[in-house]
């Protein structure tokens, strides 16, 4: 229904066209002066024959790419667990020492732990 023309256009409309503005300037399409106006004018926007007119000058927004395959943490895991035994065990033989067996135990407890922190450091913006 919100595909009508003159129909009201929706919060997520809105955000689209701000990215999609955003986009433009990025490309160097829009100054940054009309990046500007047209932020406000589309904040202001009601309608969608509104907010179309906005962008009847610049190119069509290029599509969303496919959707990312996102890799399964298990399957990391379980590689990161492999070989923390493997070479926990070969440093066991070779030093002659079970401690080295240690290391194991800390890598296993520890690498669930390392996806959320690294998340989290992204998230709050430090190196």
């Amino acid at each position: 229904m919100s595909e009508l023309p003159g129909a009201r256009i929706t919060v997520e409309q809105r955000d689209r066209a701000l990215r999609e503005l955003a986009d433009h300037l990025g490309s160097g399409l829009l100054t940054l002066t009309e990046y500007e106006e047209r932020t406000a004018a589309v904040t202001a926007a009601r309608s969608t024959p509104e907010l179309a007119a906005l962008f009847t000058d610049l190119p069509a927004a290029a599509a969303p790419p496919g959707q990312r395959e996102t890799a399964d943490p298990a399957i990391g895991f379980a590689i990161l667990a492999g070989g923390s035994v493997a070479f926990a065990l070969v440093l066991a033989l070779v030093f002659g020492g079970w401690l080295w067996l240690l290391l194991l135990v800390i890598v296993l407890v520890s690498a669930p732990l390392v996806p959320a922190v690294v998340r989290r450091r992204r998230v709050s913006g430090q190196p």
